[in-house]
């Protein structure tokens, strides 16, 4: 493992480029508004809370002292360095700074590159956040600093948590990141927060660095509508708020279909698969077409978008793909399968999903086939 002194690990802080928070128990950073959108697990956030007690939210401000651990299956996005009961009222600084030129880029660049080399990755914005020898309440002889890094550049995003001295505390802490219904999480794995210093997933003493943009896009929150629990079901007839050509034809509704496909005529019940070419007298899109049992377990939902952060990201992602068509989304169709079983395998959990962009299509499964064999 690298050993590296504060001033190697920690990105710069302190200076006048730096916004301080207020010192208050409990409190936050006022509004953040942010230079350039961040992508986290798919969603893409325009602003940021830098909150007193130890973590970062992006919708609301969070003054929860006592940390939830992960997965918390909460609504709220978050990253927490170091989520526990932190006074700055009495001692201490938090404060924070957004970067979008010079020499930290470069740095970011070098860092991210190190830890992913095959991503050749350039930075275009770089967020610090920054507690500064701060005691725990009602341990005024307590000190702690810590760091969270926001990286991105492109669809990419990386998270980078960086410890200096942390004192030990009997209070309860939380490490690590989680998500709207933790569809993605991890808890740094120490027993006592003051082992953060020495620990590190890059093999840099005290440094943990996480990927965050996500391939999925957003799914399983209150924007979703959810399929029925049946084997072999499918979603009612969902109108388009858009129409969508599909190889010449084009369509005003759609069916999400329990076995992982889209149909759009009519709902598709068959769980044995047709192999391609299938010849057959239906248009389908088949992320991964197979024998599903969503009755007991998984979840099918789907959402439409017409504006907003999302039309932006799959704009950007097809044109990553396609640089030649100067596309501009102005309707995404998100269908995801999400912890499903196949028939008669309840141990088994796949999460997939199609979505359906204006002009485009954008198929991702991760699931493996089940034997055809067996009947329901």
């Amino acid at each position: 493992m690298i050993l590296l002194g504060i001033l190697g690990i920690f990105y710069p802080y302190g200076g006048v480029q730096d916004e301080k928070n207020p010192q208050l128990d409990d409190g936050s950073s006022p509004l953040i508004p942010l230079q350039q959108p961040f992508v986290y697990f798919g969603r893409v956030y325009d602003k940021i809370f830098v909150n007193n007690n130890g973590d970062l939210t992006f919708d609301v401000p969070l003054y929860q002292w006592i940390p939830n651990y992960f997965p918390a299956n909460s609504t709220k996005d978050i990253i927490a360095p170091l989520w526990t009961d932190i006074n700055n009222r009495v001692g201490g600084t938090i404060s924070y700074r957004q970067v979008t030129d010079g020499r930290l880029l470069k740095r970011a660049s070098r860092d991210i590159n190190q830890y992913y080399p095959n991503l050749n990755f350039s930075a275009l914005w770089v967020f610090i956040a920054t507690w500064d020898k701060v005691p725990y309440i009602g341990m005024t002889e307590t000190s702690s600093s810590f760091q969270v890094v926001l990286v991105s550049g492109g669809s990419l995003s990386f998270v980078m948590m960086n410890y200096g001295n942390i004192s030990s505390t009997n209070q309860r802490f939380q490490a690590g990141y989680d998500t709207i219904n933790s569809t993605n999480y991890y808890s740094i794995p120490v027993a006592d927060e003051n082992n953060l210093s020495n620990s590190s997933n890059v093999n840099v003493t005290g440094r943990w660095v996480f990927r965050v943009d996500g391939i999925f896009y957003p799914y399983g929150d209150v924007e979703d509508v959810k399929n029925p629990q049946l084997d072999d079901g499918s979603s009612p007839l969902i109108p388009l708020r858009q129409p969508f050509v599909y190889f010449g034809r084009v369509y005003d509704k759609i069916f999400v279909n329990n076995n992982g496909d889209l149909t759009f005529d009519v709902p598709l019940s068959q769980w044995f698969p047709n192999y391609f070419p299938a010849n057959s007298t239906k248009d389908i899109i088949a992320p991964l077409w197979t024998d599903i049992n969503n009755s007991r377990k998984g979840t099918i939902s789907y959402r439409q978008v017409t504006d907003g952060p999302l039309l932006n990201r799959a704009s950007r992602d097809i044109n990553k793909y396609f640089p030649n068509v100067k596309f501009s989304a102005t309707w995404v169709f998100i269908a995801t399968w999400d912890k499903v079983p196949y028939f008669g395998m309840t141990e088994t959990k796949r999460a997939g999903k199609s979505d359906c962009k204006k002009g485009s299509k954008q198929l991702k499964p991760t699931h493996r086939d089940r034997h055809p064999g067996e009947q329901n």
